[in-house]
């Protein structure tokens, strides 16, 4: 994952310094909004992979909250929206409803919160998925920040995640101007980062 370096909390506080509204904006308000496009930032255009193998799985369904599922330091942990692919001993398996992933053989499908799948007899199976950042926490009786989080960007675009902070913040305080500025600018700068990562991307397979 991409480290800018740089504590969200100091970030934060920074954002909070410039940024001139009649109303106070508590930082959960902030972490919320940080988080939210952080999330969002992973699921839909960095898509950095991992994997996942489970030896013998309990047969038609795996728990999202089983052990051997449990994320990497600083990474969220694995749900079913996240899941890219899908092989029961090297074959591939097709993503389907619940209803026909339980008539048709080599599919796996969301149970719940959990991945039920429908093939006889593994041995094991592989997961890829998309990993997502570790939510930011805040504690809640002292609006004091997580000190250990780090934005999970690339630190030459921190720009992007101002930009956005900024334009929530002037549009709960209603100045739709100056959010509409800073969101606008939120926008281009998506698009800069989406080139940026279009040209880093491998250049065989997703």
């Amino acid at each position: 994952m991409f480290d800018s370096g740089i504590a969200a909390a100091d970030l934060i506080t920074g954002l909070k310094d410039e940024i001139d509204v009649a109303q106070a904006i508590p930082n959960t308000e902030y972490v919320f909004w940080l988080n939210s496009l952080q999330q969002l930032l992973y699921s839909e255009f960095i898509k950095e992979q991992r994997k996942v193998t489970i030896i013998s799985p309990t047969a038609g369904v795996i728990s999202i909250d089983d052990e051997v599922l449990d994320p990497s330091e600083g990474e969220s942990r694995l749900r079913f929206e996240d899941i890219y692919r899908v092989y029961a001993d090297g074959t591939e398996l097709t993503k389907a409803t619940l209803s026909s992933g339980a008539i048709f053989p080599n599919a796996y499908y969301k149970v719940g919160k959990d991945i039920g799948y429908n093939v006889e007899g593994v041995s094991d199976m592989v997961i890829i998925y998309f990993a997502r950042p570790e939510l930011i926490t805040v504690d809640d009786d002292d609006d004091t920040i997580d000190e250990d989080a780090i934005v999970m960007l690339p630190y030459e675009f921190l720009d992007l995640v101002k930009a956005r902070l900024r334009g929530e913040a002037y549009k709960l305080a209603n100045e739709d101007d100056t959010a509409a500025k800073w969101l606008n600018d939120y926008n281009v700068l998506l698009e800069n980062f989406k080139n940026w990562l279009t040209t880093r991307n491998p250049t065989l397979g997703m």
